[in-house]
């Protein structure tokens, strides 16, 4: 697929055969120029897919596979050596593009879920210049550049996947807010693959787009309203499921638990609460849907490295 027929599945003007399958493509761009994709595949059959040689491409990519183990390979324009990738469910990996040619194998009635990243290699560059020093830089592209590096999604990465999927509901604000996502993800998954987080504990399931929907208004509810009451027996009897797949599915996708989540949106309003200068620890720990103060004074110390009394203090 060339970039000119990828521009015209994302605008709509252009759709994949029904007697094909099914092939989803939304995009959302920075101001930047750096490329957000939200892909869902289902092929009737078997179904090889092939990226062309774009002649005078150079940019880095980063893919997050979410629901199926899949193989690929990464064909080289000058040597035209392959490399062969085998990306797991639950991981992500980055690259650099420059005049390749890719291949990779759809199973037949398989729903394949991908989010991507792409942005021109002196973007990339330019972000990286701005943080690290000539040396670090400099070991950070050739680990980059040499070959593809894969670290696992981590459950921040799925935040933060989720919040760019979202960003539209920050109205007039929703370009910058934007732009802040993708380069915290770059830097994320920047930190998975120099510190080494593997996904040995990640099994695969397979999601439908009902459930997806589901379980990311949940998602957001906790976001925009995390000192309400997230009882689990409740919540899934709102939600029309049992409580084992909504814990099942929450997990799969954002990577905790459905408690976990809560609890740290919660801590993060309540921090949210002391640097907008509230001082009351009672009333933060309340408003942020803590009934016991020394439950919340505990879970608040072990993610903040201190106690909300010494928190609040330094910043007055």
């Amino acid at each position: 697929m060339t970039k000119e027929e990828l521009s015209e599945y994302t605008k709509g003007r252009k759709n994949l055969p029904a007697k094909y399958g099914v092939l989803e493509i939304s995009e959302k761009k920075s101001k930047s120029d750096i490329l957000y994709y939200d892909w869902n595949l289902s092929f009737k059959n078997d179904m090889s897919a092939e990226r062309d040689n774009d002649k005078g491409s150079d940019e880095v990519q980063i893919i997050f596979n979410l629901n199926q183990d899949i193989e690929w390979k990464k064909i080289s324009s000058q040597t035209k050596k392959e490399e062969p990738v085998v990306m797991k469910r639950g991981e992500a990996c980055i690259y650099r593009y420059r005049e390749e040619s890719a291949s990779m194998l759809y199973k037949g009635g398989v729903l394949f879920k991908f989010k991507s990243l792409q942005m021109p290699t002196d973007r990339f560059e330019q972000l990286l210049e701005d943080y690290f020093s000539e040396d670090q830089l400099r070991s950070i592209k050739k680990s980059i550049y040499s070959k593809v590096q894969k670290t696992a999604i981590t459950p921040e990465m799925y935040r933060t996947l989720s919040e760019i999927d979202s960003a539209e509901r920050y109205s007039e604000f929703s370009g910058i807010f934007l732009e802040g996502k993708m380069i915290e993800l770059t830097g994320l998954v920047l930190y998975g693959i120099f510190h080494k987080k593997d996904n040995s504990d990640q099994s695969p399931l397979i999601l439908d787009k009902r459930d997806t929907a589901i379980i990311e208004k949940l998602r957001e509810d906790i976001q925009l309203k995390p000192n309400e009451d997230y009882n689990l027996d409740t919540v899934a009897e709102k939600l029309g499921m049992s409580k084992s797949k909504l814990s099942k599915l929450f997990k799969s996708i954002y990577g905790m638990p459905v408690h976990s989540y809560v609890q740290d949106q919660r801590l993060e309003y309540a921090e949210g609460l002391f640097r907008s200068g509230c001082k009351n620890v009672t009333e933060v720990a309340v408003n942020s849907g803590y009934n016991n103060l020394s439950h919340f004074a505990k879970a608040f110390a072990r993610k903040y490295g201190t106690t909300p009394k010494k928190y609040s203090m330094m910043n007055q």
